[in-house]
């Protein structure tokens, strides 16, 4: 059976057959109005089917069946190629629309959850075989090259769609701070309120809340433009001592 599943790929007209479905799976994908990006390169295709017609042209005309041979196998490699690229860009879909569906309303959990699996989903198969000559466990290349690209790209899009400023200021602080006070069970009851209440207290005031977003804005953008006297004064004063 497997020695009849060999000979089947080994005809070109089979090759060519699988070529021609690939690439109508490629057009459909590419005209999905749900995509941004496609995740599809033309001019990689492109050049991949440069070669497949240029080894169908030597499979044509030689007359040595060694050529024919590594011919259609060349054949064979170039359609294991693109529908490993199709694969990818199939990968890719969810993954980018978990990304863009995140930005609707980055606080939610199910929404970041989502976006870690069709994340890691995809990196995991574009590196798979990186993974292989890494000269580290692969799993373990896998897993942090995914969580890496993961948190990249999570950081783009936020930035891209306006969201990451909005999501670092005041309120979100307050709200983490919130929780982090009413999930932590070692902390009394009474002192669980007070904190609660100076926590409201210092965010209500307009001045705090201008000037605090403003602190946020710099450190995310230009930390350098960030002073502080206290640190500048200790800094000369240990430089003065020095001498």
């Amino acid at each position: 059976m497997l020695q009849s599943f060999v000979n089947t790929l080994a005809s070109p007209f089979i090759e060519i057959g699988i070529l021609v479905v690939l690439l109508l799976a490629f057009l459909l994908h590419r005209k999905d109005p749900r995509l941004a990006i496609s995740g599809i390169s033309i001019v990689r295709v492109l050049i991949l089917l440069l070669i497949f017609f240029y080894l169908m042209f030597v499979w044509s005309s030689a007359i040595r069946p060694v050529l024919s041979g590594i011919s259609v196998f060349g054949m064979f490699l170039i359609n294991m190629m693109l529908l490993y690229y199709l694969i990818l860009a199939r990968l890719l879909r969810p993954y980018h629309i978990a990304l863009t569906a995140m930005t609707q309303a980055p606080e939610k959990h199910e929404l970041i959850q989502r976006v870690w699996e069709t994340g890691k989903r995809f990196y995991y198969v574009c590196y798979a075989g990186s993974s292989l000559f890494s000269g580290a466990n692969p799993f373990h290349f896998l897993h942090e090259m995914a969580a890496d690209r993961i948190r990249d790209d999570i950081r783009d899009t936020l930035r891209r769609h306006g969201v990451e400023q909005r999501m670092l200021s005041l309120s979100t602080l307050v709200a983490y701070l919130k929780n982090q006070i009413a999930c932590d069970t070692t902390l009394p009851a009474d002192f669980q309120n007070l904190m609660l209440q100076a926590i409201d207290d210092f965010a209500k005031h307009p001045y705090i809340q201008e000037h605090t977003n403003e602190f946020l804005r710099i450190a995310m953008e230009s930390p350098e433009d960030l002073t502080f006297p206290e640190w500048t004064a200790k800094f000369e004063s240990c430089s003065k001592s020095s001498r």
